[in-house]
């Protein structure tokens, strides 16, 4: 199924009075105020009131207008920062042919340059064998793992309702991602925080240290690494608590903070953590921290209505552009586009429901690894994860 794109709605900003955002209401209330104070001003006849009454129309545009979808007061401020920004000269690249340098081409001492058009970096173009090509470009030294600036990429994946195939997709993805046969080699973090029903260990037949042996370990000098296992497929798994906790005690907001910051230290570049499906502090902690939160939901009304819920749940969270969707348990027919118009988002994949996933959990194996249609969808899943990343990050 392609992308689908979905119309501004739910994840609209909230709306304090009036209809208007936080930044549309500040403008009005202002806009007002100023008009207020310009009517009451001792000005010129006739000067006072066009004035009152014109600074009035600023605001009220700015806070009422829309424009493409968008208040006319976040239009104001893109053209503010466009025309805020320095225009700086170009650079012209070009491949032609660099100029043959010599003695006899270069000005005496004192003469100044010849006059140019523009700044020219000329660029070589060398065939296979050049004998002007540089040698130590040409090794067969395969290059070294690329350090992740800012730690690591951090996927979150979500649903308010269970039994959504949350904790099944999280390990396919992380074993995927994983897999040097893939790609490049990424180190890949897989964790455990369901602290309602943590099944990773479950799903992959691992029995090892778990969240809980990190969260009471003595804070000076325990290192995340030490509480994980390396799985087949080369992920590094940190199994969830064994049975169900309550409270703040062992696990919390702060340890989990604490973990992810240890994973930044040890040099992981994907993250990947399963959450319970409720919004507790340690779970928004999660959450807010997370580059990608990828809900996950299934194609029945249920899991149409569990999406909206959650999405709505989320936005009150703050999180919004790291906001998307994977339809799990996928059926032929079932339309999304009119159900799911009013969602912000965009749904990444759709796994449709296979035999093939409930075989590969009873043996305890990677459902990739067996082949099928899902394994098919959890492959493009992973690549556009790690074509996403390959990508420059932009402030």
């Amino acid at each position: 199924m392609d992308e689908v794109q979905f119309a501004d709605g739910i994840d609209a900003p909230d709306r304090l009075a009036f209809g208007l955002g936080a930044g549309q209401l500040l403008v009005v209330v202002a806009g007002a105020m100023l008009a207020y104070a310009l009517a009451r001003a001792p000005l010129p006849t006739g000067l006072g009131p066009p004035l009152a009454l014109t600074v009035a129309a600023l605001a009220a545009a700015l806070g009422w207008l829309r424009l493409a979808g968008r208040p006319a007061l976040d239009w104001a401020l893109f053209a503010g920062r466009f025309l805020a920004q320095s225009r700086a000269g170009s650079l012209d690249v070009t491949s032609a042919d660099a100029p043959p340098v010599d003695g006899a081409a270069m000005p005496a001492h004192g003469e100044a340059l010849p006059a140019t058009r523009g700044l020219v970096v000329p660029l070589r173009r060398y065939a296979v064998g050049d004998a002007g090509a540089v040698p130590a470009l040409r090794t067969a030294t395969p290059p070294a793992r690329r350090l992740r600036i800012g730690g690591a990429h951090r996927i979150t994946l979500f649903s308010l309702k269970g039994g959504t195939g949350r904790t099944t997709l999280a390990t396919e993805l992380a074993c995927l991602l994983a897999d040097p046969s893939s790609g490049e080699r990424l180190r890949v973090a897989l964790v455990d925080l369901d602290t309602r029903s943590a099944s990773v260990a479950v799903r992959l037949g691992m029995a090892c240290a778990t969240v809980a042996d990190y969260a009471l370990a003595p804070p000076e000098g325990r290192c995340a690494a030490g509480f994980m296992t390396e799985h087949g497929s080369g992920a590094h798994v940190m199994l969830g608590t064994p049975r169900p906790s309550g409270g703040d005690w062992p696990l919390n907001a702060g340890v989990v903070r604490d973990l992810l910051r240890d994973l930044d230290v040890e040099g992981f570049d994907i993250v990947i953590t399963d959450v319970a499906a409720e919004l507790s502090a340690l779970t928004a902690a999660v959450i807010t921290s997370a580059d990608d939160v990828l809900v996950v939901l299934n194609a029945t009304p249920g899991g149409v209505q569990d999406a909206y819920r959650t999405t709505e749940q989320l936005r009150r969270l703050g999180v919004r552009h790291q906001l998307r969707f994977v339809v799990n348990r996928a059926r032929a027919g079932v339309d999304f586009a009119t159900a799911m118009s009013d969602l912000a988002g965009h749904v990444i994949a759709e796994i449709p429901d296979d035999p093939a996933v409930l075989e590969a959990e009873d043996r305890q194996r990677c459902v990739a690894d067996a082949g099928g249609a899902a394994a098919d969808a959890l492959h493009r899943l992973a690549r556009r994860v790690r074509r996403e990343l390959a990508m420059p990050r932009h402030a």
